[in-house]
């Protein structure tokens, strides 16, 4: 589980963030062989980058292998690596020399806006905790947003369970969801993962009929709900 630095009423604290626990246990297959347990790897394919193996003609193929690459073929594949080509370039090198532009849509999914793209760090668990903005009836806010993550928010001791237990209590008892963000005033957007989408954030809480137990969810959406322009028929 990851960690959230999470300010409620002027009291802050660290709480535990993760993913909701799934209903039934996934098991994790195992292959087996003869041999033991074996395990997949991506290994290199040995295909040259420029040449077009269906192309290849017979008498070449008798002469050679020049559909193969045998120095890369059967090399194991980093995924970590990752580079940008020029497909239109005779010689396939690397280049650097590009900028990539964060294209914004309306909600009719044409296009609204073009900007630089710009990598964002994650903000959960930084020295400024995430704050409440504001809160909204529930009814509210499931009406004018999508919501495209969910995560549980979770204590690990006596003092965060009472932490997290009363701030889901009243948001259960007055039937509504608060806004949450980044920064000294609350009003930037969450970034849950390193260089990844920046989402609107709302607290929902919910406490069992007994009284005991508190069920508090972060849910992230980055699209509200709107009625597109009426477009006028010919007739």
């Amino acid at each position: 589980m990851d960690k959230m630095h999470l300010d409620i009423n002027g009291k802050s604290g660290r709480v535990l963030v993760g993913a909701l626990p799934s209903v039934r246990q996934v098991v994790k297959p195992v292959l087996r062989t003869d041999c033991g347990v074996v395990t997949r790897v991506r290994l290199v394919g040995g295909l040259p980058a420029r040449v077009n193996p269906s192309a290849v003609s017979a008498d070449e193929l008798v002469q050679g292998d020049p559909e193969l690459d045998l120095a890369l073929a059967g090399l194991p594949l980093d995924e970590a690596m990752g580079a940008y080509f020029d497909p239109s370039a005779e010689l396939l090198e690397p280049v650097g020399h590009f900028q990539q532009t964060e294209v914004v849509s309306d909600a009719l999914g044409h296009e609204k806006e073009r900007r630089p793209y710009q990598p964002r760090s994650r903000n959960l668990d930084t020295v400024t905790p995430i704050k409440i903005a504001r809160r909204l009836p529930m009814a509210q806010v499931l009406s004018m947003f999508v919501f495209k993550h969910c995560h549980q928010i979770v204590h690990e001791d006596s003092l965060s369970f009472e932490f997290l237990f009363n701030l889901a209590k009243d948001l259960h008892t007055q039937g509504e969801m608060a806004l949450i963000g980044a920064g000294p005033k609350g009003a930037q957007p969450l970034v849950v993962r390193e260089r990844g989408q920046p989402y609107r954030a709302f607290l929902s809480g919910e406490i069992s009929p007994a009284g005991d137990q508190y069920r508090l969810l972060m849910l992230l959406s980055d699209q509200e709900l709107k009625l597109p322009t009426p477009v006028e028929l010919p007739q």
